[in-house]
């Protein structure tokens, strides 16, 4: 597992294990990928696994996705069949 902080305004595709946070343009989450951190975005795709803290302009939670912790978004899709416990904060 990656242990370290990304920090890249570009777009990402996360798709193995990472602990760490992450900053980063448009951030999707393979389904064979998870973050154990902090998430900071203007577009998040959650395909995989996901503890922590994100933070985007828009969320998209996938009905593959495992999602822990708290989302904070203008705009926030969860597909049918996604497990998610989140608290969620609307901005």
């Amino acid at each position: 597992m990656a242990k370290s902080a990304i920090n890249e305004m570009r777009d990402m595709e996360i798709k193995n294990a990472h602990k760490g946070d992450v900053a980063g343009r448009n951030v999707t989450i393979l389904e064979e990928g998870s973050l154990n951190g902090d998430l900071g975005a203007q577009s998040v795709v959650i395909k995989g696994i996901v503890k922590g803290i994100v933070r985007a302009t828009k969320i998209i939670v996938r009905s593959t996705a495992k999602v822990q912790g708290e989302l904070r978004y203008k705009t926030l899709i969860v597909d049918p069949g996604a497990r998610f416990e989140a608290k969620c904060v609307p901005s």
